[in-house]
């Protein structure tokens, strides 16, 4: 079970600055072994997973569920791969891909993400100690999420705009906002659950 919250602090319709934003937090974390970026979504049309798929080599796709029969990330990949037609009527897929380190991975994946729910998730860091709140540096439960087009961490709550969060240690909220105030944002909503 998560023991994470989730602190959103930054709700805009423009990915690119919630990017920005995001790029601001990290420059205060602290880097460990296997620090990563992590993009998923649902591509809602073929077009759009096309552009997924394309960009992201090692990318994984699976039919979302209820679809019958499923079909897994490899039998996704290998229809793409190989330029089946039956690649554009599986409908709806879910998108997997990720970096270590980060990089360019992010900025490939806002240029082709499409309308669909995602998250553009940072992992494998420590926030920083703050010593004016008697905080030590903490690596358990650090995340930094970008709801895309959705406006909760599960990202299953689709909106036109996208959400940035803060995740964090249970009973660590004041690290949360301290972090936010770094870089001049402030909470838009109540802390919920994390991963």
């Amino acid at each position: 079970m998560s023991t994470s919250r989730a602190l959103p602090v930054l709700r805009t319709p423009d990915l690119r600055a919630a990017h920005d934003a995001a790029r601001r937090l990290l420059a205060l974390a602290v880097p460990m072994d296997g620090f990563l970026v992590e993009g998923e979504t649902t591509a809602r049309t073929p077009a759009e997973a096309r552009r997924l798929f394309a960009a992201f080599p090692t990318g994984r796709g699976a039919t979302p569920w209820p679809n019958h029969p499923r079909l897994g990330y490899e039998e996704v990949r290998g229809l793409f791969d190989a330029g089946d037609p039956r690649f554009d009527g599986l409908g709806p897929l879910e998108f997997q891909a990720k970096a270590e380190p980060p990089g360019g991975f992010e900025e490939l994946f806002l240029d082709v993400v499409g309308s669909g729910p995602g998250s553009l998730s940072w992992t494998h860091f420590f926030w920083p100690a703050v010593p004016e709140l008697g905080l030590e540096p903490r690596a358990k439960d650090t995340h930094l999420q970008i709801a895309v087009n959705s406006r909760n961490v599960d990202f299953d709550r689709p909106s036109d705009d996208h959400t940035l969060f803060v995740h964090f240690r249970g009973g660590d909220l004041e690290r949360a906002r301290w972090l936010a105030r770094q870089v001049g944002l402030e909470p838009v909503g109540p802390e919920e659950c994390g991963w």
